[in-house]
Formats: structure tokens, C-alpha cells, sequence
């Protein structure tokens, strides 16, 4: 992977994760989530983007965190051996990080999207300045720095994942960090938060040390037991990365003598701290190696997990897709019920008669044909009378576009209500309801007015040549159709022979049987025409069934579908953040190797 690509794959997988962070802040019950997906975007912008770039291991840096009050400033100060950071008892005092950089050696970087975004503060200022800036300052020279790749950063507490300032802070240093100090109090060694952040740093592959604070020595060792068993025995092993076992020291609460001069007084203390650090930490290379691999796994492992709350949403997002397939179905019923079931399509009446008249004879045999004809008037003539006399008229059929109009009219009313019984919910619901009132309704009666002409001209074709099939093949084969003429003819001829044989001598009974006979025999034809012709007319009322679902409805429920969530609204960031996330990972996983 190109340079280039590479920045690009970088910020958009960091952006994209960025704005679902964003996403879950607005949801009470989704702003544990946060944090984990600013961890996510944080590595992919402070530990994969420059480590695919080529920046230098060194500097390494020291992430110290941790809830507040359990003295984090107070082991930043040993870390430096001098008292850089500001120690203070108020509970939540630091706000923004502060990095402590070597006397003397590389600066921060400068890269884009370094820190997510935090404003390099030019001067110094309290740490209870409550901002999105961090501050840098080189610490005193020494003769003998343990530290000297480091920077040690003095980070906000953890308090709740609520807070986006405090979070979103904190997360970008402790993902760019090789190694995570966490320090805890011997009375709140075991809160909520905390833990559940430091649970995470380690399922990211952070080399951690603990630091539990304010401990007696006389409770030390069964602390520290007891830490290890509830605390880090429940820590869940990230599938995939390599991490080292984390070690846990005690510091006792110290006078304030010890607490001002670290590299001497406090010595005893501050030696097996940074003993710590530097076993995790053989060489600057490896360290760096073992942030960025781990980074990568997380990444890789986690990715699923990062997007559950996408997912959730989406999952509303069906629900509302499901019900536009409910009432589709609906709208399907009413048009079959309404329309179909009483439409007789007429068009096959003419059908019908247009075959039967070209069953007649032809040229000198059409005087024939109308002799016969004659003969069967009045059987014709009953048979019609006593018909419509037992026969209940065909009720009228509405138009076909009123029914259609209506059974639109239904289906967004049902959704409408639907969405009005929700919208008290989740977000995904309040938004279908806002676009019902921003005109929704008046847009599928627009849409459905575009795509009935469609359907009309599509039903318009169907019909005309499923009503012309039958005429237009006999036309077409002039020998099958002589065949069924004299057919007709040889069949009316021998109920006229057949009469007379019957009823010879000739006489009055010879009357009425010769007209009946050659009506009985045409009966028969009639009826095989009017079969195939109510094929016809039942394969156009099926077909009219799919016409309508391919040229009505489906469009309708794609529009009714899409046209809430669409726009630039959240659910269409959502699905794009769920197809452009795991291939960005992927790529940058498949690039880091290299």
C-alpha cells in the first residue's frame, strides 16, 4: 500500500469510528461504548497510521491513569525523579494531559491527527484546565535518566464514560502509550470505571503496571493478592494478543518530604517502578513492535465488537423495513381483493367472438355458414335468455386506480401510526417520525403517481396481446384453422344426417330437431373457445398480480423504505461506517507486516 493510500485508509477508518463515537454519546444507554471505539480510532491514528509511515520508536511513551484521587500525579513525579506534575487532593483535579518529555531528545510528533486533535497548548497552564489541549514540558536534566526514550504523560481521571472531554482525552494518550501505569487507591483499588478501562487497555495489548496507592504495610501483600485474584483474575484474554503478565507494586502513603524529592528520599520507592518499565521495555524496537502488533490484533479481533452499536441501530433500521413489507403485502391484498376479484377483463368477450366468427366458412361457403347460423338462433336466443335470467349481473368493478390510491392511502397511514407509537424510543423512529412530518406522505403520493403510469402501460401490452394470442395464432396457421372449419361443418352435417335418419319419414318433429342438433353440435365448439379464452383471462389476472408487485409495488416500498433514512441522515452514515470499517482494518492490517 502506497504512502498515500495508506494516510487516506487511515483517516477514514479513524474518522468513520470517530463519528460512531459521536453516535453512541447521543444514547445514554451506548455511552459505555464510546470509550472503546475512541481507544479504536486513537490506535489507528497515534500507533498503526505512524508506525506504517516509518516514524522512529523513539520517543516511547508512559501513559499514567487512572480514577480520581488515587495519586497519578504523584507517581508521574516519580517516574520523572523531580516534581513536575501538580499533585493536588481535589478529587478530578487533572483535566487535560501533560506530556514530560527528556531534557534533551525528540519532540512530540506533529502528524496529522496526531492525539486526535488536541491542541498543543505554547505555554503552560493548570491542569484543571478543562479543554481539549494537552501541554508539553521537558523535565529537569539529570545525570542519570532511566527514562531517557520516554515521555511520561500525567492523564485526566477516569470518571464516567459520559464524559466525551475526559474520555476522549485520556483514550488518545493511553492508546499512543507502550506502557500503561494504572494507579489505584487502596480504598477505590476496585471501582467500576476504572476497571472497566483498564480491562480494556489490556484487551488492547497495553503493557501495564499497577501501582496501588496509599497502602500500609502491614495490609501490602494481602492487597496486592487480593488485587491480582479480583481484579486482574477476571481481566478477559483478548484473542490474539500477546501481552505481558502485569506486575503490581505498592506505595505507601507518603510524607510530604519524600513526595518532593522522588530521585532521593523517595528512592526506595521509585526504583522498582522504573525497574518495571524497563523490563517491559528491553529495547525501544521492541517495545514499539509489540504497541503496534497489538494494536493491529485489537484492531482486527475487536473490529465486530466496535460496531455492535451500528448494528443495534440497523436493527431498528429492519424493524421499520419490516413493516414497510407488512403493509406492501397489505396493499397487494387490497388490489387482488378490490380489483382483481371482480375485474372480468371484457377485452376476452371480443376475444370470444372474434374466434368463433373465424370458425365460419369462407367465400361461396359463407352462405353455408349463415344457413346454419339461422338454424341455431333460436336455441341461441334461450340459451342467452335463461342465462341472464339465473345469473346474477357482474358487479361492478372501482377503478383500477382508486383501489390503487386507497390501499397506498392505508399503507402509509399504518406506517405513520406506527412510527408515532415508537418515536418515544429509539432515534431511528423519531427520525421516521420527523419525516412524516416534513411531507413523506405527500412524497409517496408523488411517487406513486409516476410509477402508476408504468404500470399502466405495462398492464396496457399485457393485456392486449394476451387478449389477441389466440385469434393471432389461428390467423397464423391458415391449415389449423381450415381443420376446426371443417371440423364445425363436418360435425354440424352430421347432426343434420343423423336427425334425419332418426326421424325419417320427414315430418314436424324433423323441425325442431335439425335446429337443435346442429346448435348442440356447435355447443361443443363454443364451449372448448370459451375455455381456452378463460385460460387466457385467468393467466392475465395472475400475471397482473406480478406486474403490479414489479411496476407499483416494490417501487412504492423502496420509496417508503429509503426516503425516511436517506438524505444524510444518521442511519446512512451508520451503513456506510459498517461497510467501510472492517475493509479499512483489513488493509491496514495487511499492510503492517510489510
Amino acid at each position: 500500500m502506497d504512502p498515500q493510500t495508506v494516510r487516506a485508509t487511515v483517516a477514514q477508518v479513524a474518522d468513520d469510528l470517530g463519528w460512531l463515537e459521536a453516535h453512541c454519546r447521543e444514547q445514554a444507554e451506548l455511552a459505555p461504548h464510546a470509550g472503546q471505539l475512541r481507544l479504536a480510532a486513537a490506535l489507528t491514528r497515534n500507533v498503526v497510521g505512524p508506525s506504517l509511515d516509518g516514524t522512529a520508536a523513539v520517543p516511547l511513551h508512559i501513559a499514567v491513569v487512572g480514577g480520581a484521587g488515587a495519586g497519578k500525579s504523584t507517581v508521574v513525579n516519580f517516574l520523572c525523579g523531580a516534581t513536575v506534575a501538580e499533585a493536588n487532593p481535589q478529587a478530578g483535579y487533572t483535566r487535560h494531559p501533560t506530556a514530560f518529555l527528556p531534557a534533551s531528545g525528540p519532540d512530540l510528533p506533529t502528524g496529522p491527527g496526531f492525539l486526535g486533535g488536541l491542541q498543543r497548548l505554547s505555554g503552560t497552564a493548570p491542569a484543571d484546565r478543562d479543554e481539549d489541549v494537552f501541554q508539553a514540558r521537558r523535565r529537569p536534566a539529570g545525570a542519570n535518566d532511566p527514562l531517557a526514550e520516554f515521555v511520561v504523560w500525567d492523564c485526566p481521571d477516569m470518571t464516567t464514560w459520559a464524559a466525551a472531554g475526559y474520555v476522549g482525552r485520556l483514550m488518545e494518550v493511553s492508546a499512543l502509550a507502550d506502557v500503561v501505569v494504572y494507579v489505584a487507591s487502596d480504598e477505590r483499588y476496585n471501582d467500576a470505571v476504572p476497571t472497566e478501562f483498564l480491562h480494556q487497555l489490556v484487551r488492547a495489548g497495553k503493557a501495564v503496571v499497577v501501582v496501588l496507592t496509599k497502602v500500609t504495610e502491614s495490609n501490602a501483600a494481602s492487597l496486592v493478592e487480593h488485587f491480582q485474584r479480583e481484579v486482574l483474575g477476571k481481566l478477559p484474554a483478548p484473542p490474539g494478543v500477546e501481552f505481558p503478565p502485569v506486575p503490581v507494586l505498592t506505595l505507601p502513603q507518603l510524607p510530604a518530604e519524600v513526595r518532593a524529592d522522588p530521585a532521593g528520599k523517595g528512592a526506595a520507592h521509585r526504583v522498582p517502578l522504573l525497574n518495571q518499565i524497563l523490563v517491559l521495555c528491553p529495547t525501544a524496537t521492541a517495545a514499539r513492535k509489540r504497541t503496534v502488533a497489538n494494536a493491529v490484533k485489537y484492531l482486527e479481533a475487536a473490529g465486530g465488537g466496535l460496531l455492535d452499536v451500528a448494528r443495534r441501530d440497523l436493527a431498528e433500521v429492519d424493524r421499520w423495513r419490516q413493516l414497510v413489507t407488512d403493509g406492501r403485502a397489505g396493499f397487494e391484498q387490497r388490489y387482488r381483493t378490490e380489483y382483481l376479484a371482480g375485474e372480468a377483463f371484457a377485452k376476452f368477450d371480443a376475444t370470444k367472438r372474434d374466434v368463433l366468427g373465424m370458425l365460419d366458412l369462407t367465400g361461396p361457403g359463407a352462405v353455408l355458414s349463415k344457413g346454419l347460423a339461422l338454424l341455431r338462433w333460436p336455441y341461441t336466443a334461450a340459451r342467452d335468455f335463461l342465462a341472464s335470467s339465473l345469473t346474477r349481473p357482474p358487479a361492478v368493478s372501482r377503478p383500477e386506480r382508486e383501489v390503487c390510491a386507497n390501499a397506498l392511502a392505508a399503507w402509509v397511514d399504518g406506517l405513520r401510526a406506527e412510527s408515532l407509537r415508537r418515536n418515544t424510543g429509539h432515534p431511528v423512529w423519531k427520525l421516521v417520525a420527523a419525516r412524516f412530518d416534513a411531507g413523506l406522505s405527500a412524497g409517496a403520493k408523488e411517487r406513486f403517481a409516476e410509477v402508476y403510469r408504468n404500470f399502466e402501460r405495462a398492464e396496457t401490452t399485457e393485456l392486449e396481446e394476451a387478449s389477441r394470442r389466440l385469434p393471432d395464432k389461428l390467423a397464423a396457421s391458415p391449415a389449423v384453422l381450415n381443420t376446426v372449419r371443417l371440423g364445425s361443418l363436418f360435425t354440424d352435417l352430421v347432426a343434420v344426417g343423423g336427425v334425419v335418419a332418426l326421424t325419417w319419414p320427414p315430418g314436424w318433429l324433423l323441425l325442431l330437431l335439425v335446429p337443435l342438433g346442429v346448435s348442440l353440435s356447435r355447443q361443443g365448439y363454443e364451449s372448448a373457445v370459451a375455455a381456452s379464452v378463460n385460460r387466457d383471462r385467468e393467466r392475465v389476472r395472475r400475471h397482473r398480480e406480478a406486474l403490479l408487485a414489479e411496476h407499483l409495488s416494490a417501487p412504492l416500498a423502496t420509496h417508503l423504505s429509503d426516503a425516511p433514512l436517506a438524505g444524510g441522515s444518521a442511519v446512512e452514515r451508520l451503513q456506510l461506517v459498517l461497510r467501510r470499517v472492517p475493509d479499512g482494518i483489513r488493509a491496514l492490517a495487511a499492510a503492517v507486516p510489510a
